[in-house]
């Protein structure tokens, strides 16, 4: 080559600026294909992590809409229960006072009427209620009124008006109704 020939030297210039160039130029593109990738794979896990905290945000507002559905069914159920069980209590008792109807129409009843009537001083008394059907067990000393609400047993008054005893099946059936109802744990469970 003639350093002295511009032709030559244009050449050679030409030549050494396009090696040059044509290194930088495959250097800037690895770096920019590299750069590239790094920012796809930063896009791609932000997208992940993105993607993931969607989901689990769903998956919370999934879970929080399957707890308030759970609750309203385990109210419904707990209701539903409750509404059985008071059906059972009032059959029961039902059946109770259809019991103490055919207890009043038996012979043991009168026997009954009369322990119950002895274990008071009937001489401190001075009337009883009772239903018609016992008339014939009132003591004579004592006034008998007639109460048809009385299904069996009876009402003692004193003499004073300052005591009454109430022996009724009915009011010792509500006794153990409310009895039953303050200490039964069907209503608190």
């Amino acid at each position: 080559m003639n350093f002295t020939n511009r032709d030559d030297l244009g050449i050679y210039f030409k030549k050494a600026i396009e090696r040059e160039s044509s290194l930088e130029i495959t250097e800037l593109k690895n770096e920019i294909n590299s750069m590239t990738k790094d920012a796809k794979e930063l896009f791609e896990k932000e997208l992940e992590e993105e993607k993931i905290d969607i989901l689990a945000s769903r998956a919370r507002d999934i879970y929080k809409q399957h707890q308030e559905e759970l609750s309203v069914k385990q109210r419904n159920l707990d209701l539903l229960v409750m509404k059985k069980r008071m059906e059972l209590i009032d059959e029961l008792f039902n059946n109770l006072a259809l019991e103490i109807q055919k207890f009043r129409d038996t012979p043991v009843y009168a026997k009954w009427f009369n322990k119950k009537l002895g274990t008071y001083q009937v001489k401190d008394f001075d009337a009883i209620e009772v239903n018609e059907k016992d008339l014939s067990l009132v003591p004579k000393t004592l006034k008998a009124i007639i109460n048809p609400k009385i299904k069996a047993g009876f009402i003692l008054h004193s003499k004073h008006l300052s005591a009454i005893v109430t022996e009724t099946i009915s009011s010792n059936l509500e006794d153990a109704r409310k009895h039953f109802y303050s200490t039964a744990k069907w209503f608190s469970e």
